[in-house]
């Protein structure tokens, strides 16, 4: 999950890979709140989920594998309620 989470953040945003880990932050990228609200826009769009509460999950010192255990998490329980 974390490898698709940056592949979408670089490809979207048009960042580098290079400068980008999993323990990179929102912040480490320049992201503004506005920015952060679009992203998780396009992570959901992309992965096909949707963080029912954004505010709890993502904010500018999350880091790629915190948003990344975030979705995956999201993902287990919705396939688990399937």
């Amino acid at each position: 999950m974390e490898d698709r989470i940056i592949a979408i953040v670089t490809e979207h945003f048009g960042i580098d890979p290079a400068e980008i880990t999993p323990s990179t932050t929102f912040e480490d990228l320049d992201m503004d709140s506005l920015a952060l609200a679009e992203t998780v826009v396009v992570l959901e769009d992309q992965l096909g989920l949707e963080l029912p509460e954004i505010e709890d999950a993502f904010s500018p010192t999350v880091t790629l594998a915190q948003a990344a255990e975030a979705f995956a998490q999201l993902r287990a329980t919705a396939a688990a309620a399937s």
